[in-house]
């Protein structure tokens, strides 16, 4: 029988002063996750916004990181509070959503994900999240207070508003995310390698001295070069002040293995 109130274990292990270790999560097969148990991944981000994944889909990638105990987050496509909610009821412990500008939209995201009188998530007792029992209500209701709402800063005019979004978040709970890629758009300021200007890594350095400063978490994708993440990069946004970091996307890092065994023997002649 599963532990249905467990104690979100990504928060536990930030408490214990260790950062969650965790990757995008794009590809649809639950063997990824298998697999990501396996090895020893802390957390997924399940994609919604950038892949085409459907709720039915994300509902068993969801069950398949429980089963192998990697904590399930998922990015929502934007600020869709009946999805946001959906998720939550089907066991996610944490959910980014990309694109806050403003407090006022933080705020609506975060009443999202809290049911009366702290937020408007509509009330369902049949649901994975409180084992399908309505005598555990009460009980799931303290539970998912420890759900982990990741805004993510990714447009100057987030940064321009970054307190009041703050001021939305509880620091025993949130994180904030810097999207480089979309920040580095918005600016006009990619590189042609695909790395980033020093534009784009003021921005993010604002921001996470910012939130160290005000004691909220910061999650991180480690910049890398064109060959991809390395143990060393994750390294450095540790150093930098990040309290969990989460890597590149399944599909990137397939491909970067792929590459790196298959871009070295095309064109091998047959032995004569």
């Amino acid at each position: 029988m599963r532990n249905l109130f467990e104690k979100n274990p990504f928060l536990e292990k930030v408490k214990s002063g260790r950062a969650p270790v965790g990757f995008f999560n794009y590809l649809r097969d639950t063997a990824v996750l298998d697999v990501a148990g396996t090895v020893g991944f802390d957390f997924v981000v399940i994609d919604n916004e950038h892949t085409a994944m459907e709720r039915e889909t994300t509902e068993k990638l969801i069950l398949a990181a429980e089963l192998n105990r990697v904590v399930p987050f998922v990015r929502v496509p934007e600020l869709i509070p009946y999805l946001m909610r959906n998720y939550m009821e089907m066991g996610a412990r944490g959910i980014l959503v990309p694109h806050i500008r403003t407090g006022e939209e933080c705020r609506r995201a975060q009443e999202a994900l809290r049911y009366p009188p702290n937020g408007n998530a509509s009330c369902c007792r049949s649901n994975h999240a409180d084992g399908f029992e309505a005598k555990n209500w009460m009980k799931y209701l303290d539970h998912v207070q420890d759900l982990c709402f990741v805004p993510m800063i990714e447009d100057p005019e987030a940064i321009d508003n970054l307190d009041e979004i703050l001021d939305e978040l509880d620091p025993e709970r949130d994180m904030v995310m810097f999207g480089k890629a979309d920040y580095g758009q918005a600016l006009g300021s990619l590189n042609p390698d695909g790395t980033f200007t020093s534009a784009v890594n003021e921005g993010y350095l604002k921001v996470l001295e910012r939130c160290r400063e005000r004691h909220i978490g910061f999650m991180a994708c480690p910049s890398a070069g064109p060959d991809g993440q390395t143990a060393a990069d994750v390294a450095k946004v540790i150093e930098e002040g990040c309290s969990a970091v989460v890597l590149n996307t399944d599909q990137l890092t397939l491909a970067a293995a792929f590459h790196s065994i298959v871009g070295k023997c095309l064109d091998l002649k047959i032995k004569e």
